[in-house]
């Protein structure tokens, strides 16, 4: 798992199965950088306040604690994903 820029947008590439999955490298809750987080079961976890994202969709899985929402007063949102293609060991991603 690592980041990219493309077009000015942060992107955290991640490969699982072999195949290459693109979403947004900084989370929605409190601008954690994704790539300096963890992964477990196909969900990207922010290293700032622990909301889970799902790899190939971006959505939500898990979001931060109640306490952190409320002192916050934000919630994480829906991260984009990127569509990926190989060519000639080449990524592309489509933004």
């Amino acid at each position: 798992m690592f980041g990219v820029a493309v077009g000015g947008n942060a992107i955290l590439l991640l490969k699982i199965g072999g195949k290459i999955y693109a979403m947004d490298a900084v989370c929605s809750h409190y601008f954690g950088y994704l790539p300096k987080g963890d992964v477990k079961d196909r969900a990207v976890i922010c290293p700032v306040h622990k909301a889970q994202f799902e790899v190939t969709t971006g959505k939500v899985v898990k979001n931060v604690p109640a306490l952190m929402k409320l002192a916050t007063r934000k919630e994480a949102t829906d991260l984009r994903a990127y569509e990926v293609e190989v060519v000639d060991n080449s990524i592309r991603i489509k933004v």
